[in-house]
C-alpha cells in the first residue's frame, strides 16, 4: 500500500533566485531536491524569491533576490528582510503536513511554536558558532527535528533523526567521450580555507597546467595570495562561471584538487568531479573523508602532511596509465551513481518526512 503524498514547503533564504544562474551549492540542492519531490506527486510549495523558476508552487515577499552573501551571519543579524521572508513560510503553516528549512538559525524559533512539524537541515558547519548562535541551536536543537548532511557534521545537544548527503544530478553531471584529461582543476569561493593556494603550489611543484574557477569573496586574500600566481600559461583562473561550464571542467580534468582546509560539513565539488569520472586528491577534513574513498575514488591526505603529500598522490594518478586510470574513473562514477545520487537523496528525505509524521 502506498503512503499518502505530502504537502512539504520548502524554505530557502532569500539570497539568490532558483535555479541558481551561476553555480551555488546550497540553492542547487534544495532546487532538485523541490524539483524530485514534485516528480513523486507530492504537493510541493518553495519560499524562495519572485524571480524563481519551479514546478512547484512559489510562494515570495521579495520579487528580487537579496543577493549572495560575503558575511551570511552578518546580514542575518544585522537586517529583518531574511527574518520577513522565514517569518511568511510559517504564517502559512496550516497548509503543509511538514516544513523542511534551509534557512539555519532563523527559522528555529517559529518552528518551535508552529504546530505544523518541521525539519531542518544547516548547510553549513557547527564547528565554527559564535556564543549565541551556538545558544539559539542548543535551547532548540534537542525539541526540533534536525538532518545532517554528513556524519561528520553532527555535534552533540541536537536531534539528528537521519543523515542525508547531497545528491548530484547524474544525467547531468556524467563522463564525456573523449575527454582531455590535460589540466588540474580546483573550483569554489576563493577564500584561504578551500586551499586555491596550495592547489597552485601542487601545480607549480608538478608543472602540469591548472584551471581555478570560483567568485571572488575574500578579495585581500586574492590581491595578496592569488593574483600575483596567475599567468594564464601554468595558472589559470576563469572566474565565477556557470554550471555547464562547470561540468565540462571536470569532465575534462585529469583530477580535481580539493585542499581544503576546514570542517566543511559535506563538499558538493569532489562529489560531482566524481560523478563526471574525474577522480579527487583533497585534504581529509570533514564530510570528504565520507566522500572520497582513498585509494578507490582518488586520494585523501591529512592535512599535516602538507603540499608534499598532496603532490605525491596528485602524481600517482599523473603516472597513472591507462588502464589504472580508467578503473579509477569508473570507481569515482559508480560510487557517486549509488550513494549520491539525486534520486537517493530525494527518497532518503522523503523516508525522514514520513518518519516525523509518523507515517
Amino acid at each position: 500500500m502506498s503512503k499518502k503524498k505530502l504537502k512539504i514547503a520548502q524554505l530557502v533564504l532569500p539570497w539568490i533566485s532558483l535555479p541558481p544562474l551561476t553555480y551555488a551549492g546550497t540553492e542547487r540542492v534544495v532546487y532538485n531536491l523541490t524539483e524530485g519531490l514534485v516528480k513523486k506527486g507530492h504537493q510541493v510549495t518553495l519560499f524562495s524569491v519572485g524571480e524563481s523558476k519551479t514546478s512547484a508552487c512559489l510562494e515570495y515577499v521579495f520579487e528580487k533576490a537579496l543577493g549572495l552573501q560575503t558575511d551570511v551571519m552578518k546580514t542575518l543579524k544585522s537586517s529583518f528582510y531574511p527574518l520577513i521572508h522565514v517569518a511568511h513560510c510559517f504564517e502559512k503553516q496550516n497548509q503543509f503536513d511538514i516544513i523542511h528549512s534551509h534557512a539555519q538559525f532563523l527559522a528555529l524559533p517559529f518552528a518551535t511554536i508552529s504546530k505544523t512539524p518541521s525539519l531542518h537541515t544547516f548547510h553549513r558547519s557547527y564547528d565554527s558558532l559564535s556564543e549565541d548562535e551556538n545558544d539559539l541551536v542548543l535551547r532548540y536543537g534537542k525539541k526540533l527535528n534536525f538532518t545532517s548532511i554528513s556524519n561528520h557534521q553532527r555535534i552533540p545537544g541536537v536531534n539528528f533523526v537521519a543523515t542525508v548527503y547531497n545528491g548530484v544530478d547524474t544525467e547531468k553531471y556524467k563522463p564525456t567521450t573523449s575527454p582531455k584529461r590535460n589540466f588540474l582543476f580546483w573550483a569554489g569561493r576563493i577564500i584561504e580555507k578551500k586551499g586555491p593556494k596550495e592547489a597552485i603550489e601542487v601545480a607549480k611543484k608538478l608543472n602540469f597546467p591548472l584551471i581555478l574557477a570560483g567568485a571572488i569573496t575574500e578579495v585581500d586574500y586574492f590581491e595578496s595570495e592569488i593574483k600575483k600566481e596567475i599567468d594564464n600559461n601554468l595558472i589559470h583562473f576563469i572566474g565565477e562561471i556557470s554550471e555547464d561550464k562547470m561540468i565540462e571542467l571536470f569532465q575534462n580534468a585529469l583530477l580535481t584538487l580539493v585542499p581544503i582546509k576546514w570542517n566543511e560539513p559535506f563538499g558538493l565539488i569532489p562529489v560531482e568531479s566524481m560523478a563526471c569520472a574525474t577522480p579527487v586528491v583533497a585534504y581529509a577534513n570533514g564530510g570528504v573523508k565520507e566522500t572520497v574513498v582513498d585509494g578507490l575514488t582518488g586520494y585523501l591526505v591529512e592535512e599535516k602532511l602538507g603540499v608534499k603529500e598532496l603532490v605525491k598522490k596528485t602524481r600517482a594518478i599523473l603516472e597513472m596509465n591507462k588502464v589504472q586510470y580508467q578503473k579509477i574513473s569508473k570507481n569515482a562514477r559508480e560510487h557517486v551513481v549509488k550513494n549520491f545520487s539525486l534520486e537517493k537523496m530525494v527518497n532518503d528525505y522523503e523516508k525522514v518526512y514520513y518518519q516525523i509524521l509518523g507515517l
